[in-house]
């Protein structure tokens, strides 16, 4: 999903073993007092460091409303400590065909929805019938070759597909294998006011800009493991009112803190830092073609950056990340120039040969501006919070793009009206990030591909989109990272998104509180936290 400045066993079928990322990503990780007794009982309360968005997974795009999602919304499959893909509402990993045209998933017995409804292969259909046809959906094409499901039993689950398609699996342990309720479906209602799955916890309420409230779901069949009466997720988007509310108190757990606070949290005894190296990248959209809105029909927009490939080269080579990374977050995160993170085994083949510039090339930038044939270039950059971290990230780049000659002014904007303006294509530049997803189809297809349903650059390569659907249906990692490695191409030279760098997350935790992981991934997982007796 979506954030802010935010293996699984190869099958037959060609999935990729992530067992690589065990070392480089940071384990599970939890309070020290995990090996604690958990008392039964209270509320935790989450700093969030932005608003989810619509909570109906058919739509959702946010990496904080991945976060409560977890508390909610279980999938067919999910990801372990190391970011293995093991099975959740399902009890195995699919059994796939000889033309790999088929996956058939096995599903647990006797589970049920959050509104007493039973959990069976035909809620499996209904809900990815929803996702594949539903106006708006950002998971269609996550899971576009699926051409049908069947649910010939209770317990059985068949997926037919048009091509072979190797993420899957890897799709199917996100968003796109959260099951919904068909009752809740049928209601007529917005699902998103009133969203019901399979999970831990029930949604009770939600007050925009303040609070999401989830209660201790009395269907949920391990709610023996739940020891929270409450979750309460809380919108703090100001990182120094998040860090003081965690120490005195207000909150339990705090969602990423700014690098500042980072000392001084690791100083304070009453709380634990956690840390992930996490598989997503943050970078700058760039609106090439997204000129009537997001899969409409694109065509070149109206801006300087649009305009010349030299300019955003230009643009690129202004900025100096590893001065970024120093400036604005203490030297806390990992800066890159790719959509695949280093700790990834897909890394070094997809980017053997292309210059990640980590230091600016003013000259070359100066150069390139001139031949882009634009006098005085200028570019709004639309930035994707009201922070003061994401405000110091605007300024930087604005002084480093001033010093080869472009004008960038900068808009700081509400994360989720942000992503609104972005789909419907009004912006020059964005700062946004993405969460990141163990298959690199996951942090690459979805933002340029033609059909992308995150394609809020309106970029389109007719090459890219044969390359990247090439990938999609290959069936072994030597091929797949050649057609990568071909794709990564394209994209570093026509810079539809120019990438900054890879987070490294830091969480405040309160030691009263047990049982909260982070993964990889950079999800907070308080599912099954509680208060240590």
């Amino acid at each position: 999903m979506r954030g802010s400045f935010k293996r699984f066993a190869f099958l037959a079928l060609g999935l990729v073993l992530v067992g690589a990322l065990t070392a480089a990503v940071a384990a599970a990780r939890g309070t020290k007092s995990s090996a604690s007794k958990i008392r039964n009982g209270g509320t935790l309360t989450i700093g969030l460091a932005e608003e989810p968005d619509a909570l109906d997974p058919t739509i959702a795009r946010t990496f904080v409303g991945r976060i409560v999602f977890l508390a909610m919304c279980e999938k067919l499959y999910d990801l372990d400590s190391h970011l293995n893909i093991v099975p959740q509402l399902a009890a195995a990993l699919p059994q796939v065909s000889k033309d790999k045209l088929t996956y058939t998933i096995k599903l647990r017995k006797g589970i049920k929805f959050n509104d007493g409804t039973p959990f069976n292969a035909a809620a499996v259909k209904t809900t990815i019938d929803r996702y594949l046809t539903f106006k708006g959906s950002v998971r269609k094409s996550e899971i576009s070759p699926i051409s049908s499901v069947d649910a010939p039993n209770a317990t059985t689950a068949v997926l037919h597909l048009s091509a072979p398609y190797s993420p899957l699996t890897a799709q199917l342990a996100d968003r796109a294998g959260m099951i919904l309720s068909p009752k809740a479906l049928a209601s007529g209602g917005s699902f998103a006011q009133n969203p019901v799955c399979v999970g831990p916890f029930s949604f009770k309420d939600r007050v925009a800009g303040d609070h999401i409230t989830v209660v201790k779901s009395p269907f949920y069949y391990g709610k023996a493991k739940v020891h929270l009466a409450s979750i309460v997720y809380r919108i703090m988007t100001d990182p120094s009112s998040r860090t003081q509310a965690l120490r005195a108190g207000d909150i339990q757990v705090e969602d990423r803190i700014q690098s500042t606070d980072v000392p001084t949290l690791q100083k304070d005894k009453s709380v634990t830092v956690s840390k992930a190296i996490t598989i997503g990248y943050q970078g700058l959209t760039l609106n090439l073609g997204n000129k009537n809105g997001l899969l409409k029909p694109y065509s070149t927009v109206d801006t300087d950056l649009a305009r010349s490939q030299f300019l955003r080269t230009a643009f690129d080579l202004a900025l100096d990340r590893t001065t970024i990374n120093k400036v604005v977050f203490g030297g806390l995160n990992q800066p890159d120039c790719f959509p695949i993170a280093p700790v990834s085994p897909w890394y070094k083949p997809s980017t053997k040969g292309l210059k990640c510039n980590l230091h600016a090339n003013v000259d070359l930038a100066k150069k390139l501006v001139k031949a882009s044939g634009i006098s005085s270039p200028s570019v709004n950059l639309m930035l994707g919070g009201t922070d003061p971290v994401t405000a110091r990230l605007g300024q930087v780049i604005q002084s480093m793009e001033a010093a080869v000659g472009i004008k960038v002014s900068v808009t700081p904007t509400q994360f989720t009206t942000a992503l609104n303006r972005a789909d419907a294509g009004t912006f020059d530049a964005f700062a946004i990030g993405w969460s990141g997803r163990v298959d690199p189809d996951g942090n690459i297809y979805g933002f340029v591909s033609t059909k992308g349903t995150l394609n809020d650059s309106g970029f389109t390569n007719a090459k890219l989109d044969y390359i990247l659907n090439g990938a999609r249906k290959s069936l072994t990692t030597k091929s797949r990272n050649t057609l990568y490695h071909a794709a990564m191409q394209i994209i570093h030279a026509q810079r539809p998104l120019i990438y900054l760098y890879h987070p490294v997350n830091y969480y405040g935790i309160t030691k009263k509180v047990t049982g909260v992981q982070i993964f990889g991934d950079g999800l907070i997982r308080a599912q099954f936290a509680g208060y240590a007796s």
